[in-house]
C-alpha cells in the first residue's frame, strides 16, 4: 500500500477564540469540500506536524481544519497557560473551528478527530467528560482519535466516555507508551471499550509507538491513514464500501480490530 504523500497547508488563517484570545487556524482544504474534520493536536505538538495523515484525509475530499493550541510549542504566549487550563482553552479552540466550518462550508458533515490530549478534545466534542462539562458539539458525527490520555486519576475514569454516542475509531499500538502519563497501552483502548456500544472501532498495530501517526515512513502509517480515511467516508459521507471495510477487515500478524 503506498505511503500518501505529505502536503503544505493551504493556508493559515486567524481565528478569534473569545473576546480577549485568540490563535491560528491551519488549513487542507480540497477543491471540492464533501466534509470537515477539525483537528486537535497531542500536547505541546503543532498542526503542520500532521501533515502526511491529513492530506490523506484532503485528497478524499475532507478540509481539516486545525487550531494552534495555547500548548504548542508554535503558541507565541505558551508560557501563560498551565496544563491545566489548556485543556479548557482547547475546547474554545475546537468550539471556534466548530464556528469557522459552519460558515465557510454549511451543511457539510463534521468530524472531530485529534492525536493523544487532541484526541480527548475530540472525545468532549463527542459527548465526553459530561461530568465536568457540557462540551458536545451537535454538528459532530463522529469522532477520531490516535492514542488517547489513557486513564488520568480524577479526570478519566471508566465513565469518562459514558456519554460518547457517535461512531469512535481508536487507533494505537503495542508499544503506546508516554512516561509518566500511559505505562499500559491497553489504556489508550478505554473510550472504544467504555463509550455506549455501537459504531465502535478499535485498533492496535503491533509495534507502533506514540508518535507514529506522524512518521509517514513508519510501516504501520500507511495502514492508518486509509483505515481512517474508510472511518471518514462511512460516518461523514454514509460510504455503504467503506463501512463495510470497517466491518469486515480480518485480524493480522500486525493489526487487531476491536468492535463493539
Amino acid at each position: 500500500m503506498a505511503t500518501p504523500a505529505a502536503a503544505q497547508p493551504n493556508a493559515t488563517v486567524p481565528l478569534t477564540v473569545s473576546a480577549t484570545r485568540a490563535t491560528s487556524l491551519v488549513t487542507w482544504v480540497p477543491k471540492q469540500v464533501k466534509g470537515v474534520v477539525l483537528f486537535s493536536t497531542g500536547h505541546g505538538s503543532w498542526p503542520e506536524r500532521y501533515d502526511a495523515i491529513v492530506s490523506a484525509w484532503q485528497k478524499a475530499g475532507f478540509a481539516v481544519i486545525a487550531p494552534v493550541h495555547v500548548d504548542s510549542m508554535h503558541y507565541p504566549d505558551r508560557e501563560k497557560f498551565s496544563r491545566e487550563a489548556s485543556f479548557g482553552e482547547r475546547i474554545a479552540d475546537l468550539r471556534a473551528a466548530s464556528a469557522y466550518a459552519a460558515k465557510t462550508w454549511p451543511g457539510r458533515p463534521v468530524v472531530a478527530a485529534g492525536h493523544s490530549f487532541g484526541t480527548l478534545t475530540a472525545l468532549c466534542l463527542g459527548g465526553g467528560l459530561a461530568s465536568f462539562g457540557n462540551f458536545r458539539d451537535p454538528s459532530v458525527k463522529a469522532v477520531l482519535g490516535f492514542s488517547s490520555p489513557g486513564r488520568i486519576p480524577g479526570l478519566i475514569g471508566p465513565d469518562a466516555y459514558a456519554g460518547d454516542r457517535v461512531p469512535m475509531l481508536l487507533v494505537t499500538g503495542d508499544r503506546d507508551v508516554v512516561p509518566g502519563l500511559v505505562t499500559d497501552w491497553h489504556d489508550h483502548l478505554l473510550p472504544v471499550q467504555s463509550a455506549p456500544a455501537d459504531d465502535k472501532f478499535g485498533v492496535v498495530y503491533a509495534g507502533a509507538d506514540h508518535e507514529f501517526i506522524g512518521r509517514p515512513a513508519d510501516t504501520h502509517f500507511a495502514g492508518a491513514a486509509a483505515i481512517s480515511t474508510d472511518f471518514l467516508r462511512a460516518y461523514a459521507l454514509s460510504d455503504a464500501k467503506a463501512r463495510s471495510r470497517l466491518t469486515k477487515a480480518p485480524d493480522t500478524a500486525t493489526t487487531t480490530w476491536t468492535r463493539r
